[in-house]
């Protein structure tokens, strides 16, 4: 066995999306690989016999093809692809099989399509982004008059809303059916195929506040069910058509507020009913990992027979649980992994799933619910355990000075010698609403097989806890920061082998924040790598497509209003106490955290003689770091692990 090496990561087969035939008797799913040569990712559909196991199916080809989706009887498949489009053409395809042959065109658009499914066996429901507007076709300008004038991985969004569009499977004939004024978030189609229930934008400057409506295919009639006084993902049927489940939250605490599941009757104003409240976690499975692949899903909350089944955060471990009308909660499938995307049989009995634990990249497994036995069902990344040392994750609960509980993980270097100490990087995730947990994370181990300590810690504004702990609003780089530092010389003390004197920290989005935030309050620390993160709120209101309504209610009102909160929170304004050495990494197709945070804070410190060195990547968006193309992966792996090993000189 080797250790790991950084073109290791383009070796790791990414599988996602598990879709199941409503009689549990096939699978179909997305296989990715990257390309690293052809610095590309290579896409592919897989479709296999849930009986024998075998795959049956492969559609395959240069074309980006992803997202099957079965027809009721599970005869048809559809997918979206970008087949007869050239490099520079935007927009997509939807595609149709019928598993033998190659499969036929049913409708293309520029805009393209998303969330395709079968409202019946002939007619498909999609998304699709649709002009407002007049748009300049030449593309020299944009039109904007509302917000946010662009949107991460998107681009210029504001001339666009998105609408539902009805497509005839044999004739390809698309139809609009909706003219919605905000956009269209999730479309569900009833199981009698006449009614699609849908969650609507009721007004840009709060988008958090959505509208749950359905529209009768058949009539026409569109009504309300759900006032917007709720924030709600997605939208699902029970069995009989007679109620509707529902993914989010009441906006309580805010961009902090756990999401529940929810069930409402069909009737106009309707008063939804929170299943889940005394279960005091997030059924979101906002957990870190950096295997996933460029092709990231969403499993929503699945109605079948008494049981809704949805998946809890349970302290950066992704499980899946049921719950039925009378409020009863129990767990359907627990332990040290994170499950990430699941999909049930029509009965309920089958459950394919995608899930990842701390020594395997992701696979599909195939949960029996009468038996209560898991098999694993695709293979692609066996070679990884067989290969390839894995230093095991070491789980630590500390009390910090208010005495609430703080989780964390250390890794050890994988050639680690007794008599040795070792420099140590301190990992911190995204968010805030984020957890590390039992999952593998690529560049973790790479930093284990080039003689590191790894730390990561879960402080408060963390996920996979209580909403309370998740919540720091207007409190940023306070009791969160408080944590890491308490948890880390708790750490330290039980880590007898780690070198005080070459502590590294590192993070992106929140990560980057808080790795900006604590070089400017503590100099134990060495060298720092702070990626995408902020630097200053009061640009980040500015700029960031999400900056209007997010910082309002993380940061604290508006920096025209509250500019105190504002300063007393960023970094940039601290700059005159940091003496740690600091990589800063930036993407300039970033709109979430825009480029000109790491300027921001990298034109102050060398204003002020500080070391500081920025890289930024022409490419990529504000998770270029696992969704950029190969070649720009590999290089940020390879600079983030040099400029470690020459400022701590391991």
């Amino acid at each position: 066995m080797k250790n790991l090496k950084i073109d290791d990561f383009s070796r790791i087969v990414h599988v996602t999306d598990p879709q199941i035939t409503q009689d549990g008797e096939k699978l179909a799913f997305t296989v990715i690989r990257p390309m690293l040569k052809e610095n590309r990712y290579k896409y592919e559909i897989w479709v296999v016999n849930l009986k024998t196991q075998e795959t049956t199916y492969i559609i395959s080809s240069r074309k980006k093809e992803h997202t099957p989706r079965w027809s009721p009887s599970g005869k048809k498949l559809i997918f979206i692809s970008r087949r007869g489009f050239k490099r520079k053409d935007k927009g997509n395809a939807i595609y149709l099989t019928v598993l033998a042959g190659e499969p036929r065109l049913v409708a293309r658009r520029k805009e393209g399509f998303e969330q395709i499914k079968f409202l019946n066996e002939n007619e498909i429901i999609a998304l699709s982004p649709t002009p407002i507007r007049k748009v300049d076709e030449e593309e020299d300008y944009v039109d904007i008059r509302d917000l946010p004038p662009w949107f991460d991985k998107s681009g210029f969004i504001d001339e666009y809303r998105t609408q539902i569009f009805l497509i005839d499977v044999r004739s390809g004939q698309t139809k609009q059916l909706t003219k919605s004024e905000g956009n269209i978030t999730f479309i569900e189609p009833s199981n009698t195929g006449d009614k699609i229930a849908y969650i609507k934008e009721v007004d840009w400057r709060n988008p958090l506040k959505t509208e749950v409506r359905i529209l009768n295919i058949k009539t026409g009639e569109d009504y309300q069910v759900v006032e917007p006084k709720y924030n709600f993902r997605s939208v699902g049927w029970s069995p009989n058509d007679k109620h509707l489940v529902l993914h989010g939250n009441d906006i309580r605490r805010g961009l902090s507020s756990h999401n529940h599941i929810w069930i409402t009757k069909i009737e106009e104003k309707a008063t939804p009913i929170n299943l889940t409240e005394k279960l005091d976690r997030n059924t979101n499975p906002a957990i870190s990992c950096d295997i996933l692949g460029p092709h990231r899903t969403y499993s929503p909350p699945q109605w079948r027979k008494e049981d809704i089944y949805f998946i809890v955060n349970n302290g950066g471990r992704g499980h899946l649980y049921k719950v039925n009308l009378n409020r009863e909660i129990k767990p359907t499938l627990t332990g040290e992994f994170a499950i990430f995307n699941f999909n049930i049989s029509k009965d309920g009995e089958k459950i394919a799933l995608m899930k990842v634990d701390s020594e395997t990249p992701t696979e599909l497994y195939l949960y029996e619910n009468k038996e209560n036995k898991l098999t694993q069902i695709t293979h692609f990344n066996n070679w990884f355990k067989k290969e390839i040392k894995i230093s095991k994750m070491h789980n630590v609960k500390v009390k910090v000075s208010d005495g609430k509980e703080v989780e964390a993980w250390y890794i050890e270097p994988i050639n680690k010698k007794k008599e040795k100490s070792y420099p140590a990087i301190l990992f911190i995730h995204g968010g805030p609403k984020s957890s590390f947990g039992p999952v593998l994370n690529f560049m973790h181990q790479l930093m284990a097989a080039n003689n590191y300590y790894v730390l990561l810690i879960n402080p408060r504004g963390s996920d996979g806890y209580t909403e309370e702990f998740a919540d720091i609003r207007e409190h940023y780089g306070e009791r969160d920061y408080k944590d890491i530092i308490e948890t880390l010389n708790q750490l330290l003390k039980i880590i007898p082998n780690i070198d005080k004197e070459k502590l590294g920290v590192t993070g992106i989005s929140y990560g980057g924040f808080m790795t900006n935030w604590i070089i400017t309050q503590t100099n134990m620390f060495k060298a720092a790598v702070s990626e995408n993160g902020i630097a200053d709120w009061i640009a980040d209101f500015w700029s960031s497509d999400i900056g209007y309504y997010f910082d309002p209610d993380q940061i604290g009102s508006t920096p025209i209003d509250n500019i105190e909160n504002y300063t007393r929170q960023s970094p940039v304004y601290y700059v005159k106490n940091v003496n740690t050495p600091v990589l800063l990494i930036h993407s300039m197709e970033d709109y979430r955290c825009f480029i000109d945070q790491s300027l921001a804070f990298h034109i102050a410190l060398k204003f002020y003689n500080k070391e500081s060195r920025l890289i930024i990547f022409n490419k990529g968006s504000h998770g270029h770091s696992v969704l950029a193309n190969p070649r720009h992966r590999k290089k940020r792996y390879k600079i983030i692990l040099e400029y470690f090993n020459e400022k701590l000189a391991n």
